[in-house]
């Protein structure tokens, strides 16, 4: 029988996780807005499943994102969310708060940071740091305090991405990573296009020639088929989800939402269709170059209702391009974070309203790798300084949306 030392330093490598978990918990609960989110389109849902129905029911009335069909209303966007609430809802009913859950995620994914970030760098001052930058330097921090149904959706697929990162670089089954992906893509369409990262990671293996000292790299096809199973899984329950209800397995109802004429009328980003690559410009200069607004009374400098620049909510991102290309794990972080920003960027919408540049969220846990092997292995006085600068942006959004509310400022 193990002693409570022992057992101690069995589970030690997880008091620094749990830790932040709780945290990160603390602060996202303490910051969320003061007026609650009423979007909570997935536990009716989830309450749709409960009862063995695809359809929703009893909607509150400003519930504008549902398609209509054979008297029958549909929501339009992937359901793992929903599955993961099923419990709560049997609990407590549709009045559930899905953002509590949204805090528990958050805090999750901070704990997952950390895990992830152990495996790449044995410095605990540089895990701490990254983990910072993370959990309250991103706009994950924002996005984890609202919970309504667009940023539980990404919150939903982050922990689960993370979770598939965390267990390829712990070399773990990859079945079990590609049924993590597969999840993560039924809680976000694009992270799907990630898939790259878990195929170069885990089809080649290092062979050290012990006469040349050269290493030689073996291409491995079962992880491949393995994780592509996974992932492949979720994508046929998502083919057979859209079947049922509209009779193609296709994701229409993201089509049929698009060109409705109501969203003709309120935005010009439906008029080429769903996607077209003139929406790319838009994307570009958002994610790049978008600036606050300043206006001439307190407090001055004002978030962007369309959203900042990535290098404004999390200037750190910077060393990212000092990762360079020819080690594997940087080849694999950016053949993820590519192609799904290209999807991202030819999409309509931009994801307004929003504080940052939401969508982004989607290949953060790639752009975290990255930012990780730019710094190197020691941190210098100007990587804490933009890991800082990250914290007290993202200080600012928090506090000027959730608690001082100053929307009357726009």
């Amino acid at each position: 029988m193990n002693t409570p030392f022992q057992m101690y330093k069995k589970y030690s490598f997880l008091a620094a996780p749990a830790l932040f978990f709780v945290i990160g918990f603390i602060v996202y609960y303490i910051t969320q807005p003061r007026v609650p989110d009423p979007f909570n389109y997935f536990n009716y849902l989830a309450d749709a499943f409960l009862h063995g129905r695809l359809h929703v029911t009893d909607t509150p009335f400003y519930f504008e994102e549902l398609i209509h069909r054979g008297g029958k209303s549909y929501t339009i966007y992937p359901p793992f969310p929903a599955v993961l609430l099923m419990p709560f809802i049997a609990l407590w009913g549709v009045s559930f708060k899905q953002v509590i859950l949204s805090f528990f995620l958050g805090g999750i994914n901070i704990s997952l940071v950390y895990l992830m970030v152990s495996r790449l760098t044995a410095t605990r001052e540089l895990r701490i740091w990254m983990t910072v930058l993370f959990g309250f330097g991103t706009v994950h921090w924002f996005m984890s305090t609202v919970g309504s149904v667009w940023y539980f959706a990404q919150i939903t697929s982050m922990t689960l991405m993370l979770l598939a990162v965390y267990c390829t670089l712990s070399a773990r089954n990859p079945l079990l990573i590609g049924l993590l992906l597969g999840a993560s893509y039924w809680s976000r369409l694009p992270t799907i296009l990630t898939l790259s990262f878990f195929i170069i990671m885990l089809s080649y293996y290092d062979l050290p020639d012990r006469e040349s000292g050269l290493h030689i790299w073996r291409f491995r096809l079962k992880p491949v088929l393995l994780v592509c199973a996974g992932a492949g899984l979720f994508v046929l329950l998502n083919f057979l989800y859209n079947y049922v209800r509209f009779g193609s397995v296709l994701d229409t109802a993201y089509v049929i939402h698009s060109i409705s004429p109501a969203k003709e009328k309120v935005s010009p980003w439906f008029n080429k269709g769903l996607f077209d690559l003139s929406y790319i410009r838009y994307h570009l200069y958002i994610f790049f170059l978008q600036p606050p607004v300043f206006i001439d009374k307190w407090p001055y400098i004002i978030p962007s209702k369309v959203g900042l620049s990535i290098l404004i909510t999390t200037p750190a991102f910077i060393f990212t391009l000092f990762a360079g290309i020819r080690n594997r794990l940087s080849l694999a972080c950016w053949s993820a974070i590519i192609p799904t920003a290209f999807l991202i960027f030819i999409k309509s919408g931009t994801g307004w309203t929003q504080f940052g540049y939401r969508y982004a969220l989607d290949f953060y846990p790639f752009l975290l790798i990255l930012t990780l092997k730019g710094i190197g292995a020691e941190l210098k006085w100007y990587h804490k300084a933009l890991i800082v600068l990250s914290v007290l942006v993202n200080l600012w959004g928090v506090l000027f949306l959730n608690i001082f509310e100053w929307y009357n400022l726009y």
